[in-house]
């Protein structure tokens, strides 16, 4: 199976493994039952904009929640907030609940919480919802070039 994803990945000289699901995945839950890992292991794709325009892209384990005020805090105290996922879908030609980190545009910032290298495989959406793409936590980051810093609640779901 090729996407975007695989496209990018293999142009980046970049070791991935596509996980192929039976059903669609479109909650973290369902991308774990289907790819037969943890939910710590999915790494959700949360998308921000700030007064400018820009995009702001969090990284966290699928079992934690986003702090927007952390991220706020990490982007230097600037005001950011979620976007609209079916506006951004849209805008981008993404599906919502199948976002990759790598569908972004140059010049898009990303914030990655820390707890992401507890794992040393994650697993990102291969920008299907059949499909996801497990890879290296440290490769995420190198990709991604995600500020590492704490944007979780302290409390688990």
């Amino acid at each position: 199976m090729q996407t975007k994803v695989t496209k990018f990945l293999d142009e980046k000289n970049i070791a991935y493994k596509v996980k192929l699901h039976k059903e669609e995945a479109l909650t973290c839950e369902l991308a774990a039952k289907e790819r037969n890992c943890r939910i710590s292991q999915i790494i959700k794709t949360m998308v921000a904009k700030d007064d400018k325009g820009n995009f702001h892209i969090c990284l966290i384990p699928g079992d934690k929640i986003l702090k927007l005020k952390k991220v706020r805090q990490a982007a230097g105290g600037i005001k950011i907030d979620l976007a609209d996922p079916n506006l951004i879908a849209k805008e981008l030609d993404l599906i919502v609940g199948a976002i990759s980190p790598f569908l972004f545009p140059e010049g898009s910032y990303f914030y990655a919480d820390e707890s992401i290298l507890r794992e040393k495989e994650v697993d990102v959406s291969s920008g299907d919802p059949k499909a996801g793409i497990e890879i290296l936590s440290e490769d995420l980051l190198k990709l991604t070039q995600a500020k590492l810093c704490d944007i979780i609640s302290t409390s688990d779901i």
